[in-house]
């Protein structure tokens, strides 16, 4: 049985795939898992840390990995990245980050994504009636842009509602049923990180996201090849092209969706094995 500590606060929207994988309900992983809130019992622990929340106390994370063998420390809840792995010190970690910065040296950690809620859990795919869906803030330069754009964009049977805040939108079921009507979603920048809950709720719902390179706050050109590597949806930098690349993959479909889709499944198959690997190099197998 592994242990898996969770520092307050708990219930994260952006732990809720990390949630999945521990409780092998998003890829089985052959391993039992025990959940506690704050530090578990134990030789060692996987520890999911919300950075900005604990950025101001690495030394007492240190201090109480002191009694471990190993950890497998998870960053959480952090685009600002407040909470570096160096500040965090244990002879025998290996590190999972969420929301990593452009041009920051990790070192060896894994980059893991922000996740989908969990009104993605029981979704079914429907008929694909909506060619584009976008329901979101309209609070910074990005979104501005991609709204824009959307309006100008020539398709049929779009979406498109500025909302009045976060979750200030559609009720959480009738937006995934609409998800997953939809052939492309724009998902535009977070307002530090370009990473955002919508690309995975695609991804979840066999929808194309396309994905946003650049923040409004950083130069972040390159964070999905970053994250992703081998990622098959499109990545936008400039929203003068989104006429293009939302005809693209709709004259694609549904190829493109197949491709996106088969892609994601293999990469949470994916996660598992890493999970699995780096607790047999931790020595916690």
């Amino acid at each position: 049985m592994i242990p898996v500590g969770r520092l307050a606060p708990t219930e994260q929207w952006d732990q809720h795939l990390l949630d999945r994988l521990l409780d092998n309900t998003l890829y089985p992983t052959g391993l039992e898992f025990k959940r506690f809130e704050g530090y578990p019992p134990g030789a060692g622990a996987i520890l999911l840390i919300p950075g900005r929340y604990w950025c101001d106390n690495a030394n007492r994370i240190s201090e109480a990995l002191s009694k471990y063998e190993w950890v497998l420390a998870i960053r959480t809840g952090d685009e600002e990245d407040t909470l570096h792995p160096d500040r965090v010190y244990h002879p025998n970690i290996k590190w999972w980050i969420q929301t990593p910065t452009v041009g920051t040296d990790y070192g060896d950690a894994r980059f893991v994504p922000l996740g989908f809620p969990t009104h993605f859990d029981d979704i079914e795919d429907l008929d694909r009636t909506v060619n584009v869906f976008l329901s979101a803030q309209n609070t910074h330069r990005r979104r501005q842009e991609c709204f824009r754009a959307l309006k100008l964009t020539y398709v049929n049977n779009k979406v498109v509602t500025p909302t009045s805040g976060f979750t200030r939108g559609l009720p959480p079921d009738k937006y995934a049923e609409t998800m997953c009507s939809t052939k492309v979603v724009p998902c535009p920048s977070g307002a530090y990180s370009p990473e955002s809950f919508r690309v995975y709720e695609a991804l979840e719902a066999h929808t194309i996201p396309i994905a946003d390179d650049i923040s409004p706050s950083y130069d972040s050109a390159g964070y999905w090849r970053m994250l992703f590597p081998d990622c098959p949806f499109p990545i936008i930098s400039d929203y003068i092209d989104m006429d293009g690349y939302v005809n693209d993959q709709l004259n694609a479909w549904p190829a493109s969706a197949n491709r996106v889709t088969a892609w994601w499944m293999g990469y949470k198959r994916r996660l598992a094995r890493w999970l699995k690997d780096d607790l047999k190099a931790l020595g916690a197998l």
